[in-house]
C-alpha cells in the first residue's frame, strides 16, 4: 500500500469516522434523552388527565348510586313486575308517571341522555332526552357484557362507543350498565342502562392540549385496543395495534417509545388508567406526539451542528487532498526517482515548481543525482582504464605461454629433419599470430574457431595419434562477438595436462550452444580430470577482486594460468553476471564452460 492511500485511510479512520461515531453517538443519546424527559412529562400529564377522567366517572357513578335506591325508582321496577304476563304495556298513567319521576331524577344530570329500566322478566321502560328506543331486552341478554354486568352484582359497568356492537356508536356515548337489588332485601329487582354523553371528556383533552393541536393527539383505549375516543376524531373505531403494528403492547406497564404514526416519526405514551373500580375496565389512554414538536429547537440545533460539521469535514478532506495529497505526492515521485536511481537511471530528474521547500527539495534531489553521476562516470573511466590495462597484461601472459609450447613443437619437428611439417606448422603460427596480434579485443566467433583450428591442427603434429577433435557451433552464431584467445588457451590446458598421463585416445569437443540472451561454449575432454579438492577452489569464485590465478596455490600457478586468465578475462570484459564454469571427475575427463553474452560488434 503506498502512502498516498495509508495518509488517506489515517484521515478517515481517526477524523472522518470518529466524527461520524461522535456525532451519530450524540445525536443518537440526545435523541434517548429528549424521548426520556418528554415521556416523563407526558406520563405527569397523563396522570392528571387520569385524575380528571376518575372524578368524571366517580361522579356519574355517584350520581346513578343515589338515585338506584331511592324508593321512588326502586318503585318503578315492582310496578313493571306487576303487570300481568298477558299485558305487556304499563297503563298511560304509570307511563307518564314513571316518565316524570325519572326526568324529575336521573335525567337532572346533565350527560344522562336516557335511562333504561329492566325487570327480571324482560319488561323494561325507558325515558331520554330525545327520541330513540331502548335496547331491546333480547339484545342486552345477548351481549357478551351481560354476564358481566351479572357477575358485578350491583356495581356499575361502563361500556365505551362501539366497544359492544349491542350498544350504541354514536359519538362520545358511553353507557353504564348494572344490576340493581332491593334496599332493604337486597334481591334483584332488575337492570338499568344509563347512557351518557360526556361533552366534559373533549374539555379535559382540549385543557392538555392548549397549542398543540396540530401535533398531539389522545387515544382512549380498551385492553383490545378498539379506539372509542380520539380527540381528532378521525380515528374512531379503529384498532390501535393495527396503527401501531409490533410496536404497542397494552399488557406493558406505562413507558413510551419513538414509532412511526400514520407516516410520521412520533412519541407514543401509554398510561393505564387503573380505575376497574369505577367500573371502567382496563382502559388506557395513548398519546401520540409528533416528533418535531417534541424536539423542537433542539433537533433544528443537531441539525444545524451536523451540518457545520459536515461542511468542515468537507474542507478538511479538500485540505487532505489539495495540500497533504500534494506533499505525499512529493513523496512518491521522489521515491520513485530514488528507484530509478539505484536501477542505475541517473538521467532521472525531478520537476521543480514553486518557491516553497518542495520545490527545494526537488532541486538538492536533482543535484545530488548530478553529482552521484559525475562520481560514477569519474569511477567508471578510472574501472575502465584499470580494466585495459589488466587485460593487456593478461594477453601478454597469453601469447608468450602459446608462443613458446608452439616453438617448443616446431623445435622438435626440426630435430626430426620433418622440414613439410615445419612449414605447415610456421604457416598456421603465422595464422595464430595474425589473429593474435589485432587491435581489437573481439572478434567473432567464426574466427575465434578458425583460430581454434588452426592451433589444433598444430598440435596434431606434436601429439600425434594421441587425441581427435570435434567441433560443433550453429551457423546462425558464428557473427557474434567473444573475446579473441577464449577458446585455446582452454584446449591448451586440456592437451597439456589432461592427456599427458593417459594411455588411450583422447577427445576433445567444442561445442557453441544460444542460450536465448546467453551464448554457451562447451569444451570437453576425456583426460585424466581434476580432484575434487582442486575443483573446489575454482567454484562460487566469480568476484572481479578474486582473480584464478591468485586462487590457485603456488605450485599450480602455473599449470592453471591459461585458464585462470581465460575466466578474468571474461568476468572483466563482461561483468559478473558471465565467467567460467569447471565441471570434472578424476580420472573420467573435465567439462568447461564459458558464457559471454550476445553481442554483435560493429564492423566484423
Amino acid at each position: 500500500m503506498n502512502l498516498n492511500k495509508k495518509v488517506f485511510i489515517g484521515f478517515l479512520m481517526f477524523i472522518i469516522i470518529p466524527l461520524f461515531v461522535l456525532g451519530s453517538a450524540v445525536y443518537t443519546v440526545s435523541q434517548q434523552l429528549i424521548e426520556k424527559k418528554y415521556g416523563d412529562l407526558t406520563e405527569v400529564t397523563l396522570q392528571a388527565i387520569s385524575r380528571n377522567i376518575y372524578y368524571m366517572f366517580k361522579e356519574a357513578n355517584y350520581f346513578s348510586d343515589f338515585w338506584m335506591v331511592k324508593e321512588s325508582i326502586q318503585g318503578i321496577y315492582r310496578t313493571i313486575d306487576e303487570v300481568k304476563p298477558n299485558e305487556n304495556t304499563l297503563s298511560s298513567y304509570d307511563l307518564n308517571t314513571f316518565d316524570t319521576l325519572l326526568r324529575g331524577s336521573i335525567l337532572t344530570y346533565s350527560p344522562v341522555q336516557s335511562v333504561a329500566i329492566y325487570n327480571n322478566a324482560g319488561k323494561s321502560f325507558s325515558a331520554g332526552r330525545g327520541g330513540g328506543s331502548a335496547l331491546p331486552w333480547t339484545a342486552l341478554t345477548q351481549s357478551t357484557a351481560f354476564q358481566h354486568i351479572q357477575e358485578l352484582n350491583g356495581s356499575p359497568l361502563w361500556i365505551g362507543p362501539s366497544e359492544y356492537k349491542e350498544f350504541g356508536t354514536g359519538r362520545g356515548e358511553f353507557y353504564q350498565a348494572r344490576l340493581v337489588k332491593d334496599f332493604w332485601t337486597m334481591d334483584n329487582l332488575g337492570f338499568m342502562l344509563l347512557k351518557f354523553k360526556f361533552n366534559e371528556l373533549d374539555q379535559i383533552f382540549k385543557s392538555f392540549n392548549t397549542n398543540e393541536e396540530s401535533s398531539k393527539r389522545y387515544l382512549l383505549v380498551n385492553k383490545s385496543g378498539l379506539i372509542f375516543y380520539d380527540n381528532k376524531q378521525n380515528l374512531e373505531g379503529a384498532n390501535v395495534l393495527q396503527l401501531l403494528p409490533g410496536k404497542l403492547d397494552l399488557q406493558l406497564n406505562n413507558n413510551s417509545f419513538q414509532a412511526n404514526f400514520q407516516n410520521e416519526k412520533s412519541l407514543i405514551s401509554l398510561y393505564h388508567l387503573n380505575i376497574n373500580q369505577m367500573g371502567v375496565q382496563d382502559w388506557s389512554v395513548v398519546s401520540i406526539t409528533s416528533w418535531k414538536y417534541v424536539a423542537g429547537e433542539i433537533e433544528t440545533i443537531m441539525k444545524l451542528v451536523a451540518g457545520i460539521t459536515f461542511v468542515c469535514l468537507f474542507f478538511a478532506l479538500v485540505y487532505n487532498l489539495v495540500f497533504v495529497r500534494r506533499i505525499v505526492q512529493l513523496i512518491l515521485r521522489m521515491l520513485s526517482s530514488m528507484k530509478k536511481v539505484e536501477r542505475g537511471d541517473l538521467t532521472t530528474r525531478m520537476e521543480e515548481s514553486g518557491k516553497d521547500e518542495t520545490s527545494a527539495l526537488a532541486r538538492g534531489f536533482n543535484s545530488l543525482v548530478v553529482r552521484v553521476e559525475d562520481l560514477l562516470e569519474e569511477v567508471k573511466r578510472q574501472q575502465d582504464r584499470k580494466n585495459k590495462a589488466e587485460l593487456m597484461l593478461l594477453q601478454a601472459q597469453i601469447k608468450p605461454h602459446f608462443l613458446f609450447n608452439t616453438l617448443e613443437s616446431i623445435n622438435v619437428l626440426a630435430i626430426q629433419n620433418q622440414g613439410k611439417k615445419v612449414s605447415q606448422m610456421v604457416y598456421r603460427l603465422g595464422n595464430l599470430l595474425r589473429i593474435g596480434m589485432e587491435n581489437r579485443e573481439e572478434i567473432s566467433l567464426k574466427q575465434e574457431l578458425e583460430h581454434l583450428k588452426s592451433y589444433l591442427e598444430i598440435q596434431e603434429f606434436r601429439f600425434e595419434d594421441q587425441f581427435q577433435y570435434d567441433i560443433q557451433a550453429p551457423p546462425e552464431l558464428l557473427d557474434y562477438c567473444i573475446l579473441k584467445l577464449t577458446l585455446q588457451p582452454l584446449v591448451e590446458n586440456s592437451l597439456q595436462h589432461g592427456f599427458e598421463p593417459i594411455d588411450y585416445m583422447g577427445m576433445i569437443a567444442i561445442k557453441v550452444v544460444d542460450e536465448r540472451e546467453r551464448i554457451a561454449l562447451y569444451v570437453t575432454d576425456n583426460g585424466i580430470g581434476i580432484s575434487a579438492e582442486k575443483l573446489a577452489k575454482f567454484h562460487y569464485k566469480t568476484e572481479l577482486e578474486t582473480p584464478f590465478h591468485e586462487i590457485l596455490g603456488a605450485n599450480e600457478e602455473r599449470r592453471g594460468l591459461g585458464v585462470s586468465n581465460v575466466a578474468d578475462r571474461i568476468r572483466i570484459q563482461y561483468g559478473a553476471n558471465y565467467g567460467m564454469f569447471i565441471c570434472s571427475q578424476e580420472g573420467h575427463g573435465t567439462t568447461m564452460k564459458i558464457v559471454i553474452p550476445k553481442n554483435k560488434g560493429e564492423g566484423l
